[in-house]
């Protein structure tokens, strides 16, 4: 089992079409006795979600298919269809594995890819916790402040 996490048993989907990381991160999660499913659309994604109620963590590669940008719509559309989902965003990209909050509105974790055994762990832990903010946050208070599109508004304050 993992050293650290002792959260429920993992049982994730991960969103990937590439070969080598898919492999590897079977094979963490085969030595952990934690459950991975392998998908390749987002279609295919919320399928699995919605076939298994009891899958609690999504992991999302962002680099088989022009990185984050070219995932932004559809991260954005699965953060509303299934808020409750901690999700790990998966990519070579990133400068450094990431377990705050500045990327929320696409998942919970980041993590650089190739992904630490030690990394994922931590993601496990964090990414329940920066999930329930994320849950927190979408019962907006009606007197709170919100910024809509900038292109709309020119980056103003509009008020709810």
């Amino acid at each position: 089992m993992f050293s650290v996490y002792d959260g429920p048993d993992a049982n994730c989907v991960l969103l990937s079409t590439r070969q080598r990381l898919v492999e590897s991160l079977f094979e963490v999660f085969l030595e952990n006795e934690a459950v991975l499913k392998n998908v390749t659309t987002y279609e295919a994604l919320l399928g699995a979600v919605e076939a298994e109620p009891s899958v609690n963590f999504v992991l999302i590669d962002l680099d088989f298919s022009n990185g984050i940008l070219g995932h932004f719509d559809q991260l954005r559309q699965f953060r509303d269809y299934a808020p409750d989902k901690p999700t790990i965003l998966l990519s070579e990209d990133f400068e450094a594995n990431e377990y705050g909050t500045h990327r929320q509105v696409l998942g919970d974790v980041s993590l650089r890819v190739p992904v630490l055994h030690a990394a994922l762990e931590l993601a496990l832990l964090q990414a329940p916790i920066n999930n329930l903010n994320w849950i927190d946050r979408q019962n907006v208070d009606p007197h709170t402040w919100i910024f809509e599109d900038c292109s709309k508004y020119q980056g103003e304050a509009v008020w709810h």
